[in-house]
């Protein structure tokens, strides 16, 4: 229950044929413990710089997914985008199947992914795609992804259509020696007034992964930002939904906890995990059901 306290305190199919793999399609899975919430007033904080939530959706057999990794590899370090791209790559459905006789060490597959996928951008899809903060910026059947060709100027278009974000997300992690699990904490604090539902996701991804790309064939490829683990919803968990204008000044803080499971049967598979590796992403957004499914804001940190 969330304590009420006074004080101060995210084209067209045709484009894609150049570009993308094409299979057909293939809900909602529930995260770690939630701890505790609150919320208070405080002092409005001065707004931070905002940044931009890119889902993007490959596969260790999609010929053109390194191309598209590469693409947005090369945008993050272009300026003014140092430190502002919050991408989570997402290995889901077609193309995503690992071959162990051809050297692959582990599954990208993320069934947790594929809820993800089907829940917001309607099934499976031509990978590699990728999403801008869930904004409606392709043309063609599904504006809400496109090819690697376009990733740049989709950028520059969300960049253009909300420069700024109303609210500032503050992510710590921590290990709780006691609990054996990590404490996740999540701090929002309002900028400007928002009167539509909002929800927080929040989302651990590994960085640095080298493995085998099977198709084209690529030996001890570096997989970058891979989809993990959820520990909210994937849909989100609803903000302050008795408030019905978050207002400046307006903070709220809630805690997770993730523990590891090395079991085999593990569906995360947390015994592959390099925790060195692994980062927390917190993303402040619209509901998933509605037309309007925009990111406001996203931040990481790492885990340990």
């Amino acid at each position: 229950m969330t304590k009420i306290i006074t004080g101060l305190s995210c084209l067209g199919l045709a484009s894609l044929f150049l570009f993308s793999c094409k299979e057909q399609p293939v809900g909602v899975d529930f995260g770690e413990g939630k701890k505790s919430d609150t919320t208070y007033m405080a002092t409005v904080e001065t707004a931070q710089e905002k940044n931009y939530y890119i889902e993007e959706f490959s596969g260790v057999r999609c010929v053109n997914c390194p191309q598209g990794a590469a693409k947005l590899e090369a945008i993050s370090e272009m300026p003014g985008n140092k430190g502002r791209l919050k991408i989570v790559t997402i290995h889901a459905a077609s193309f995503t199947e690992p071959d162990y006789t051809k050297g692959s060490k582990q599954d990208f597959n993320s069934k947790q992914g594929e809820q993800l996928m089907n829940l917001i951008y309607g099934g499976d899809m031509a990978k590699p795609q990728a999403s801008f903060d869930r904004l409606s910026l392709f043309t063609g059947t599904n504006p809400l992804v496109g090819p690697y060709p376009q990733w740049e100027t989709i950028l520059n278009a969300a960049k253009s259509n909300h420069p700024t974000t109303p609210v500032n997300i503050h992510v710590s992690s921590g290990y709780d020696q006691q609990q054996e699990a990590y404490n996740i904490k999540v701090k929002l604090a309002y900028t400007e007034n928002v009167a539509v539902p909002q929800y927080l996701t929040i989302l651990l991804i590994e960085d640095s992964i080298v493995d085998n790309q099977i198709v084209p064939l690529l030996e001890n490829y570096t997989y970058r930002h891979v989809y993990r683990q959820a520990i909210t919803p994937i849909n989100g968990a609803v903000i302050l939904d008795s408030l019905s204008t978050k207002v400046a000044g307006r903070v709220y803080e809630t805690n997770y906890s993730f523990k590891l499971d090395l079991s085999e049967g593990n569906e995360f598979r947390h015994k592959n995990w390099n925790l060195d590796h692994v980062h927390v992403v917190a993303l402040v957004h619209n509901a998933t059901s509605g037309a309007d499914k925009r990111v406001y804001h996203a931040e990481d940190t790492h885990l340990k």
